[in-house]
Formats: structure tokens, sequence, C-alpha cells
């Protein structure tokens, strides 16, 4: 007994090291080292091939959802009540024709053919419908449209400036009653496609509208002068509102523990929008979220033996250029669940997070494996008032090539997150995010704990007692 005299709280230091590297290593081992850039290059290329190749940004979402269904198929993951592809309507806009803007002398000449996209370009605002029309223009600069008379088939207006895409459709209506059937209308500075409402808009399905062009202001004086020497404008527009279907693929990885409620993890796949050869926007930011997303399922799967406790949906949405309308989809339909959303994530190292009140700490656990795998966090931004349960992470870039460094912390990030989120949960750790924190630090640095602990066990036992005095 002489011999523990002074060796006590070393043994009882030493035992609670080992229960606590024990305890935090006990249960089923999911790797986070998993991840291969050269595959996820390769999802993207297929992607990327698939933006090349499609002549509409229907044939797009068709091509690039059956691919991703074939890879969730693959890869074993379950469907959403008997169906991978969730498919929804909604108002888009289309290009039925070519467009062209000319001026026409009275003799029938084409007396000057204005530059597609540079002077003009559709206008997706308000009451719309593709048309073809050819007649000296009235200048309307009244908003008073009811003491307007008609003169002309075409109207020449700046009357839509400043007015909101509802205050336009007004004014389109009582341009019709007028008889007016086509209307120009100038975009003071800037480019003519940002405005049209081409992306991000909200759209009418009116059936008998008005034929419309976007034109820069400089070109819009031009067409005055012309009208004032009795010139005629011929203006044909294919710009329409079509009914589309748009397409959310899910894939599910179910859970040991029904009690812990699902984790979804989504990405928007759709960064092509495509009217024509012309208007040809791949944004490659989604294509790469994409593809690594795909890639993590890969790493996750290739541990199929190691089941997770809580369940898990793989969401790929829609929409992206249309208000995100593929994301208000998703989260009408399924039902209780936090989620991860990421947005151009591996085309930059940095970072902004936005979280609702009820979501803190998955935030928080998101925050921590941000930092550990070297990616900045620019901003982090509550919101209060939303009941929606969400982390929305985005990156901030300006890059138009693959940055393979990018794409693996990455990969590593999100598996992380899922490692910690979803695998080897009990009471604590399952509904304290700071217990899985911990726990997942014990188990990474489980090699060096245990080296701490031996050193300090043989300084134990091989520590001489002072003698009494």
């Amino acid at each position: 007994m002489d011999d523990l005299r002074g060796k006590r709280v070393y043994f009882l230091l030493i035992t609670i090291l080992v229960m606590i590297i024990l305890l935090s290593n006990l249960g089923q081992n999911f790797k986070t080292d998993g991840f291969s850039t050269s595959f996820s290059l390769t999802n993207y290329n297929a992607l990327y091939t698939r933006c090349n190749n499609s002549k509409s940004y229907e044939e797009y979402i068709k091509s690039s959802s059956n691919y991703i269904e074939k890879f969730l198929k693959s890869n074993g993951l379950k469907s959403i009540e008997k169906s991978y592809i969730h498919k929804y309507s909604t108002l888009l806009p289309n290009k039925k024709h070519a467009s062209t803007l000319e001026v026409i002398s009275k003799y029938g000449k084409v007396v000057k053919k204005y530059e597609y996209i540079t002077d003009y370009f559709e206008d997706y605002r308000g009451a719309i419908s593709p048309g073809i029309f050819r007649d000296v223009p009235q200048i309307i600069e009244s908003v008073d449209l009811n003491s307007v008379k008609y003169k002309s088939s075409i109207a020449l207006t700046n009357i839509y400036k400043d007015k909101n895409l509802y205050e336009i459709f007004n004014i389109d209506i009582k341009l019709k009653k007028i008889g007016i059937s086509a209307v120009i209308s100038p975009i003071q500075e800037g480019d003519l496609i940002s405005p049209s409402n081409l992306y991000n808009g909200t759209y009418y399905n009116y059936q008998d509208g008005l034929t419309k062009l976007l034109v820069s202001h400089t070109v819009y004086d031009e067409l005055k002068y012309f009208t004032s020497k009795g010139y005629e404008i011929r203006i044909k527009s294919g710009a329409e509102i079509k009914e589309t279907t748009l397409q959310n693929i899910y894939g599910v990885i179910e859970g040991k523990n029904k009690l812990y409620k699902p984790i979804v993890f989504a990405v928007f796949y759709d960064g092509e929008y495509k009217i024509d050869d012309k208007i040809h926007n791949i944004d490659i930011n989604n294509l790469i979220t994409t593809s690594l997303m795909l890639e993590v399922i890969r790493a996750v799967q290739y541990q199929k033996l190691i089941k997770p406790d809580r369940t898990i949906i793989f969401a790929f949405l829609s929409g992206y250029n249309q208000n995100k309308i593929g994301l208000n989809i998703m989260q009408g339909s399924l039902e209780d669940f936090d989620l991860v959303l990421l947005e151009e994530a591996g085309n930059s190292l940095n970072s902004v997070i936005n979280y609702s009140k009820n979501q803190r700490d998955l935030t928080a656990t998101a925050e921590y494996y941000l930092k550990k795998n070297q990616i900045n966090i620019l901003s982090k931004n509550i919101d209060l008032s939303s009941l929606k349960k969400y982390t929305n992470i985005t990156t901030i870039s300006n890059q138009s090539q693959i940055n393979t460094q990018y794409v693996t912390k990455w990969g590593k990030f999100i598996l992380d997150l899922i490692g910690n989120t979803c695998y080897n949960l009990d009471f604590l750790t399952g509904n304290f995010y700071k217990f899985r924190l911990f726990k997942n630090f014990i188990r990474e640095y489980s090699a060096i704990l245990s080296l701490i602990t031996l050193c300090l066990l043989i300084y134990t036992i091989f520590k001489r007692q002072k003698p009494l005095t």
C-alpha cells in the first residue's frame, strides 16, 4: 500500500482517460477520408456534357436528372414514395422563335437591322405573347392611358420605368384595350438581359398578351427619330411564358433510430439555363457542387455495412434561376427535417452562413467543421423570423475553372458533417451537439491521447516516493 501512496490521483486520472477514449471509440467507425476528387470530376464532366448537348432548359433537366437517378440507384439509395424523381410544374420564360428588330423604309427596304442582345432583347415582364408586327409606331409618354387614342399597333413608350411586375402587367392590359399589340421600351443603362425578367421572375400566363422588346436608350432615341420621319418598324419576338415541368431528385439512406429527425443535404443541379444558342448560361458553380455531392454519396455508401443512426436524405433541386422554386417544393413535401443547403460549394474557400433560429446547434457543428477543413467564414447571419429549419452555406467565388483543392476540402467537410450528425449517436450525442463534438474530437485524437496516457502510466509506475521525514 505504501507503493500506492501519492499515486492514487495519477491512477484515477489514467482511469478517466482510458474510459473516455474507450467510450468515444465504441460503435461503428465511419471514415471521413474516402472522398475522391477524380470521381467527383467524372461526375462533373458528365453533367457538363449534358449542359452543352441539351437544346433547351427542359432537355437539360431531363438528361441530368436521369444521370443523378441512375447514380443513386447504383449506389443503393432508396427512393421517396416509390420514385427518385419528383416532378412539378411552374411558369417559365420560353422562346418560340427567333426575334428581330428592323427599320423599314417607305419603299419596303430594310434601313437598319439591330443586333440581338446588344441592341434589343425580349421583354418577359407583364402580359406577353410571341408575334410579328410592322407599323409606324406611336410614341406614348402619358401614364394616363385612358386619354391615349389608338394610332398604331406598335408603341414606343417609357411608362414602365420604376414600375414593379404587377404594375407592368396592369399597364399591358390597358395597352391591349387601346389596341396596342407590340411595345418597345428602353432600359436606362446596363445590360438588357438582367432587367428582362428572364431570371428569378414572377410570370403571368396571359393568352393574348403584347409582343414586347427591350432596347438600349440609344436605340430607343433612334427609333423615335425614325418614327418622326415616317419609317416603319418591324418587330418580331418569340418570347412567351410557358408551363414547364421541372424535377427534384431525392435519395435516402435510412437510419436505425427513427426517433432522430432526418437530415437533408440539398444542392441545386441546374446551373444551366438555355433559351437559345446565344443565351446559354452555364453556371459551373452548381455543377461542381452537384458533382462533389454525388461523390460524397459514393464515399458514404462505400461503407454501406455501417448504417447511420439518423436517416439521411440527399436532395438535388431544380429551379435555381427561378427564385429557387425547387427548394420551396421540397420544403412543402417533406416533413419535420433538418436542412443543410449547399450553394456553389467547392468553388472557393470563402463561405457565408445563413441559418434559422431553430437550427443553431447544427449550424455551430457545420461552422466547426468548416474551420477544421480550412474553409473561411466571411459572415454568419441568423434568421429570427423563419419557422423553417435550415442552414444555408454559400461560397463567394468568381472563378470559371475547377480547383481540385477546393473540391477536396468541401468534400471532406460534408463527410465530416455527416459523420458527426448521423453516425455513432446515443442519447447524449444525439440530442446535444457539444457532446457530439467532444466525442468526435476524442475519437479523432485518440492515438495522441493514448500515447499521453501511456506516458502518464509509465511515469506513475516508476515515480519514486519522497522519504518520510
